[in-house]
């Protein structure tokens, strides 16, 4: 099938590169130097209009709405890898009423494939099935999931997890490795990671999602009071 990726960053250009291994694929961007370059290294079309089998968002969770309006109608077919559903799907469905939709979050990095990768089947067919089976054909697991229940997950695995991790790295003092416990070097190597990733996503996630505001009234409640310390370990472990 005729699929157009929308969005050229890291996320789209790892969905193009999978899904051209089985169909005809064409990039788009809002920057279309950088359509161009991740057309040109994946020896790719760039978009030049008209009508699709498919079409695939990769765009910030931002982008979503302004991006599905602007391409309504090039297919009866949707599928998006954009990382959040309730808006996601909301968008969709107003962008494109009698397509088929299924809503993606894939739950790594690209260079960390393969991976589990959550699924809202919204409206499916033989279209986003074709899409979606790209993507187990490259080790990926899919997990089929609610919109409710994704985005209330991802206040945790997302938005609560980077909060923490970046919290500790804003507090947290370089010591010499030979210091570290079992505990301490794998934080600081999650710091680490979090903090060279792209600061934009982050952001995005955590404009979304809510969990921050828990993460530090959790802290307060630790640093307040030293002498209740050892209850809170034993509320947490029952």
């Amino acid at each position: 099938m005729n699929v157009l990726v929308v969005g050229a960053g890291a996320m789209g250009r790892w969905l193009a590169e999978r899904l051209a291994a089985t169909h005809t694929v064409a990039v788009t961007d809002t920057d279309t130097d950088r359509a161009a370059a991740v057309a040109a290294d994946l020896g790719l079309d760039t978009d030049t209009g008209g009508s699709y089998d498919l079409v695939a968002f990769a765009v910030p969770m931002s982008a979503i709405e302004p991006a599905a309006r602007e391409h309504a109608g090039r297919a009866d077919a949707v599928i998006d890898v954009t990382g959040e559903m309730r808006d996601t799907l909301a968008a969709l469905r107003d962008a494109f009423p009698d397509a088929a939709r299924v809503s993606t979050h894939p739950l790594f990095a690209p260079d960390n494939e393969p991976g589990t990768i959550a699924v809202v089947e919204d409206a499916p067919d033989d279209r986003t099935t074709a899409a979606l089976d790209v993507l187990t054909a490259a080790g990926n697991d899919i997990y089929e999931t609610t919109a409710s229940e994704h985005d209330e997950a991802m206040e945790t695995v997302q938005a609560k997890t980077h909060a923490a991790v970046l919290a500790f790295a804003l507090a947290g003092d370089e010591v010499p490795e030979p210091f570290h416990t079992p505990i301490s070097g794998p934080l600081s190597d999650l710091s680490d990671a979090v903090t060279t990733g792209d600061p934009t996503v982050y952001a995005e996630i955590q404009r979304r999602f809510d969990g921050a505001e828990a993460i530090a009234a959790a802290a307060e409640r630790v640093a307040s009071d030293p002498d209740s310390l050892a209850d809170l370990f034993s509320e947490e472990a029952e």
